[in-house]
């Protein structure tokens, strides 16, 4: 199995390219608003360097976001531009699953708010419980107050925050229980995530995960 992964949602590009059971290349550069100018040069000049060419990718996976909207519809296009016409599977993760997926399995007995950062004030959330279960869909809360969680307790917050955002939410919303781990995930974590789906043949539709609360709660589970 052959597996090109390939992470679009944020300013950090990277990149995976898994074959032989491990993952051969890694590639990750800062990109910005730059990915409809080197996106698909880096993809080609990726498997240049490993002497493979696009046919013999069996799946793609991407990260769905949420996260940049230009760059991950510009992730997802060229997914599906590349895999059309080999007729290559692709795969898309949300950015949730793959933060959690990145988690020190060590952690025990405590409940997880995944946390992105958006826009302005604008924070994107989904909880997991103690054995890495969603318990919600994704949905969104602003202006630093966390919704009130009335049923978890011992909550660690991971996410890509940095000190001034952990510590404005802290003062805002008082809750002693509150623990912080910063987190990032790459296409490696795409990579391992793509295994465990095709393994367990959970194979869904790639679709843009939108940050917008209308859009967010159809992509908790």
């Amino acid at each position: 199995m052959n597996i090109l992964s390939f992470d679009t949602s944020s300013e950090k590009f990277s990149l995976a390219i898994y074959r032989k059971n491990q993952i051969i290349y890694y590639y990750s550069r800062i990109l910005k608003k730059k990915y409809s100018k080197y996106l698909i040069p880096i993809i080609k000049d990726s498997l240049i360097k490993v002497n493979m060419k696009i046919k013999q990718i069996n799946v793609i996976s991407i990260s769905v976001g949420p996260g940049s909207f230009t760059g991950i519809r510009l992730g997802i296009a060229a997914a599906k531009g590349l895999s059309m016409p080999y007729n290559i599977s692709i795969l898309g993760f949300s950015n949730m699953d793959l933060i959690m997926e990145s988690v020190d399995n060590k952690i025990k007995g405590k409940n997880f708010l995944i946390l992105i950062k958006g826009k302005k004030n604008d924070f994107y959330y989904q909880l997991f419980n103690s054995k890495k279960k969603k318990k919600g869909n994704i949905s969104f809360f602003s202006d630093y107050k966390l919704p009130n969680f009335k049923n978890f307790k011992d909550i660690i917050i991971i996410g890509n925050f940095n000190e001034k955002v952990k510590n404005k939410i802290k003062s805002i919303n008082k809750k002693k229980f509150l623990c912080f781990k910063k987190k990032f995930f790459s296409a490696r974590n795409l990579i391992y995530l793509s295994k465990v789906s095709l393994l367990k043949k959970n194979i869904k539709t790639v679709e843009p995960i939108y940050v917008y609360d209308h859009y967010a709660k159809n992509f908790g589970n």
